[in-house]
């Protein structure tokens, strides 16, 4: 056999594992169960599968063509290279479209059981409810959202629109993961949600001009926040629908004291210390006095701004003293896209204060915690209750996660 037969069999044997391969992307079984697949809404699950079988199609399509340029080879010495190059593209579109098949299918089957697929669902609605709520009246598009469970410690989006790792696949969901610690206290959901919204609406730029206004005297205060302005857009956001759950939980993420002062160099987050006083100075300015002042002392006083290192200290300090105005710049800056109007005047963050949510549990009585109405229409402001009097009672701590799990899905907790 001469060498270029030999070198073009062997491509055409690789080729032929590759694409045997990629057949199995057809069944999206090969990625998550049936009964995950199931538990999906058909407006989040008919999107990502409509995806998903583009992408298979346009994979194998390509292999068809890779077979017909490696076959050709064999008989003409020439082609060879082609047919090497056409080889090597193909098994990394291969992965490339694994990765993507592998990242919703993982996510869907984070639903491994009845109480999960419940819970995830429940998520699935009220982040969609969160986004609806301001897009809608602006008239803009509302993306599904697919909530999946992830490791960690904190939540994440994978926005809609974006890129996929595929080539030319566009994710069609806003994917949102939520962590174990924090699944029936998902606060951070709406902080994912408020990043969706913000990307859309031209939040963060609005945002990032106003800091810098408020800190317009203090250039090195200016140069500190302005880039952290999409994270804080997406702190704000969740406050203004779960109150100070929001920020109580906020800090049980930042709150580690390895990581509570660090500023790593391009970092968009807030230094953890400085995010914690934020959400306490919002709850401020929105309710006055509260339990938020509380969390306020105890960090200033457990973590004081000198055990920062000496070149961040003082800015800690000075931040510290702005406090109150950049809360208000948060809160009260009129954005262009929510037609000149603050976050407040589209999110009202009072029906969340513990007033309001007090005198929601008042009227609707002990059934809040057991109607599959009031879970349906005030699935979030029972988020913000539920973690409000985690946050107020921490003996009772436990009593409200095993409440919540029982709400959130229909089932009793093992502690309870």
């Amino acid at each position: 056999m001469n060498e270029h037969r030999l070198i073009a069999e062997e491509l055409e044997r690789q080729l032929g594992h590759w694409v045997g391969a990629a057949q199995c992307f057809i069944d999206a079984e090969e990625f998550a169960s049936r009964a995950a697949w199931e538990s999906l809404e058909r407006s989040i699950g008919l999107p990502v599968r409509t995806q998903l079988a583009r992408t298979v199609e346009e994979l194998l399509a390509n292999g068809r063509t890779t077979v017909g340029v490696v076959r050709a080879s064999r008989m003409n010495p020439a082609a060879l290279p082609e047919a090497h190059a056409a080889v090597q593209q193909f098994r990394r579109r291969y992965v490339q479209v694994e990765t993507t098949l592998d990242f919703f299918g993982q996510a869907v089957n984070t639903r491994t059981s009845a109480h999960l697929r419940t819970a995830l669902q429940f998520l699935d609605t009220v982040a969609y409810q969160s986004i609806e709520r301001v897009l809608r009246p602006l008239g803009l598009p509302v993306p599904p959202v697919l909530t999946y469970l992830g490791e960690g410690l904190g939540a994440s989006i994978l926005r809609v629109g974006i890129r996929l790792w595929a080539p030319g696949a566009v994710n069609p969901v806003a994917a949102i993961k939520i962590v174990r610690h924090n699944l029936y206290r998902p606060t951070s959901l709406f902080h994912e949600t408020g990043h969706q919204v913000a990307h859309l609406t031209g939040w963060n730029d609005a945002l990032g001009r106003a800091l810098g206004e408020a800190l317009g005297d203090d250039p090195a205060l200016r140069a500190m926040w302005q880039p952290w302005g999409s994270e804080i857009a997406a702190d704000v956001y969740a406050f203004a629908f779960t109150g100070f759950a929001s920020v109580a939980a906020l800090h049980d993420v930042v709150g580690d004291e390895r990581t509570l002062f660090r500023w790593p160099l391009g970092d968009p987050h807030p230094i953890g210390w400085l995010r914690t006083l934020l959400g306490c100075a919002m709850c401020r300015h929105a309710y006055g006095p509260g339990p938020w002042d509380r969390l306020e002392r105890a960090v200033v006083t457990t973590y004081p701004p000198t055990r920062a290192e000496a070149s961040t200290a003082p800015l800690l300090v000075r931040s510290r003293a702005r406090m109150d105005a950049i809360a208000g710049a948060c809160l009260e800056t009129k954005v262009p896209g929510f037609r000149d109007r603050p976050v407040t005047a589209v999110v009202d963050p009072g029906t969340v204060s513990p007033s309001a949510l007090a005198a929601f549990e008042r009227a609707t009585g002990p059934a809040l915690w057991t109607s599959p109405h009031w879970r349906a229409t005030e699935g979030i402001r029972l988020v913000a209750l539920a973690g409000l009097r985690e946050a107020e009672n921490p003996e009772r701590a436990g009593e409200w996660i095993s409440r919540a799990r029982t709400w959130m899905t229909g089932e009793r907790s093992v502690a309870a």
